[in-house]
């Protein structure tokens, strides 16, 4: 299977507005891939299509999907590998989805693994795993478990120049968590950071108004 050709005409079709092709063109591409014995691609494909059913709110799908990948990556070739861990996040994002957090937190943990083997510790990755983990534990109320997952990848995003606007949304969520905890210390601490974060940014300019306000509001509240 021509796996960049694949990605060609998926892209064609959410680009020309083709929605209702898509589901179509990835059972296909599934299918062919599955009777050519090429693992690989239909793991490639199997995540697409989990991706697809998650944005159109069809949770059962995806996780169905979910467990079809999941099964794919018990194969030599994938066990272990970044195509396995990408397939354990897009599932637990599923199961999250779904309304089913434990079980995301399982499938998360089993990400988190893969990448302890392959990844720095310090690689962005990571940010995006404990933003995931994170809602997941404050979806079963863990509010500290989530807090601390948020602060591991505001750590990481910090010392990434290039991802600053992606840094300020990480503290203004923990800013936010922390409210609901009645940190508001805590709060203050991490809005004001977002703040400091994208002051200056034109193309940032909104999303810095957003966080003033939230600053705003959180000042009101005593430490």
């Amino acid at each position: 299977m021509d796996i960049t050709a694949f990605y060609q005409e998926l892209d064609q079709l959410f680009r020309a507005g083709q929605i209702e092709q898509v589901e179509p063109y990835l059972l296909k591409q599934a299918a062919d891939a599955g009777e050519k014995q090429d693992p690989s691609a239909a793991l490639a494909v199997l995540n697409e299509l989990i991706g697809f059913y998650r944005s159109q709110q069809r949770y059962e799908d995806a996780i169905h999907i979910s467990g079809q990948a999941l099964a794919l990556c018990g194969h030599e070739a994938i066990f272990g590998s970044a195509s396995h861990a990408t397939t354990l996040l897009n599932s637990a994002t599923a199961y999250r989805f779904a309304g089913q957090p434990q079980k995301a937190l399982e499938l998360f943990s089993q990400a988190e693994t893969i990448y302890q083997g392959q990844l720095s510790p310090t690689d962005e990755h990571y940010a995006g795993l404990y933003n995931n983990m994170s809602a997941a534990y404050s979806d079963i109320g863990e509010y500290d478990r989530s807090a601390d997952c948020l602060l591991r990848a505001a750590a990481i995003m910090d010392a990434l120049p290039e991802r600053v606007k992606e840094a300020a949304i990480t503290h203004a969520n923990l800013a936010a968590l922390y409210s609901k905890m009645q940190n508001w210390s805590g709060a203050k601490e991490q809005i004001a950071k977002a703040c400091d974060l994208l002051r200056g940014i034109p193309e940032a300019a909104e999303q810095y108004k957003q966080f003033c306000s939230m600053q705003e509001m959180f000042s009101k509240h005593p430490d």
